[in-house]
């Protein structure tokens, strides 16, 4: 006994078939790119995460030096011998500061360009303001040695007035 509709079976069945192997690919393809996708998206997020820790450890690291610096600056109000060899010194650390820091794995790397550059200017600002002490210092000395002087003369003019009243007597 054969089946009367086993053309029509078959190709049912290998409609199924076909069916199947295209619900169970999708099935397959969602799970592979479920599970596979998390994995590249987690090594960009190591990398972003890694990242952001090395600029961290170097922010740390530039604001720790530019405190030692910071200290040396303000070593410059109290010093008045030396003067211009701590200035060099800092000059010396701030162009190593900036030496230092990375090319390409910073996002801003003008931000700690800008903060080296202020530092700079604080320093020639310091520098400044001391050749205006000095220079005032140098100003109140000679004020003192003109009153001086004015004095003197006062004295010689009274002097030689006193002579030529006597050499008239």
């Amino acid at each position: 006994m054969e089946v009367l509709n086993k053309k029509e079976r078959t190709s049912s069945f290998l409609l199924f078939l076909l069916m199947f192997l295209i619900t169970v690919g999708i099935l397959f393809t969602a799970f592979f790119f479920s599970y596979k996708l998390p994995w590249k998206e987690n090594a960009v997020l190591r990398a972003e995460n890694q990242r952001l820790q090395y600029e961290f450890l170097y922010q740390k690291k530039f604001i720790n030096a530019l405190e030692a610096v910071d200290k040396q600056i303000d070593s410059l109000d109290t010093v008045r011998e030396g003067y211009f060899f701590l200035e060099q010194s800092i000059n010396v650390d701030l162009i190593d500061l900036k030496s230092e820091i990375p090319k390409d794995s910073l996002d801003d790397r003008s931000m700690y360009e800008n903060l080296i550059l202020t530092y700079k200017k604080l320093v020639d600002a310091k520098r400044d303001l001391k050749q205006v002490e000095n220079a005032r210092q140098n100003i109140k000395d000679l004020e003192e040695q003109i009153e001086e002087y004015e004095m003197e003369i006062n004295k010689l003019t009274t002097a030689l007035e006193l002579s030529r009243r006597l050499g008239r007597n």
